[in-house]
């Protein structure tokens, strides 16, 4: 989902903890 204002640096952070947090779940 596209977050309104455009995508900031925190934005990116984020995604990327969650990413790492669900590759962390799978193993």
């Amino acid at each position: 989902t596209p977050v309104p204002g455009g995508v900031g640096p925190m934005t990116v952070t984020s995604l990327i903890r969650n990413c790492v947090r669900a590759k962390e779940r799978q193993i």
